[in-house]
């Protein structure tokens, strides 16, 4: 019985060996366009204020207010309009060591900075929104040929 006990954890250690390791790779750009095109709400906002908690070490999570400037899309239940004052919730991932692959993260906003935002309603209630393409949720849209 031992000796079962024993070659299981082998072949527990085997396959833990071989297998690839887990980690997270960089997405290509079509990632990101693909998410921008199937964000719900296509907003230019104007930010008017960020309050972060938490440490850069550990992670920060930010809570944005920003102006709606202009609606690009949104669905058609929606009513924002320009003018209108919405809230953003979103975190920021710990400082990552040097040469770390992965997903972009959702950049940090800054007040008075002038934005096209992708982003989907946070279900934290009514006029709160979260980031909706990742990394690329704030600035440019990508555009893809073909």
């Amino acid at each position: 019985m031992k000796h079962r006990f024993s070659a299981a954890w082998l072949a527990v250690g085997c396959l833990t060996l071989t297998l690839p390791p887990v980690g997270r790779a960089e997405l290509p750009p079509a990632v990101y366009a693909q998410e921008q095109r199937q964000a719900p709400y296509a907003l230019e906002l104007l930010v008017r204020s960020v309050h972060r908690t938490g440490s850069v070490a550990a992670g920060q999570q930010l809570q944005v207010v920003a102006q709606v400037l202009e609606v690009k899309r949104q669905p058609a239940s929606a009513r924002l309009k320009p003018g209108d004052q919405i809230r953003l919730s979103y975190g920021l991932p710990p400082a990552r060591p040097q040469g770390w692959a992965g997903p972009s993260p959702v950049p940090p906003l800054e007040p008075g900075e002038r934005v096209p935002a992708w982003l989907s309603p946070d279900p934290a209630g009514p006029g709160r929104f979260q980031p909706a393409a990742g990394g690329r949720s704030f600035g440019p849209a990508i555009g893809l040929d073909g």
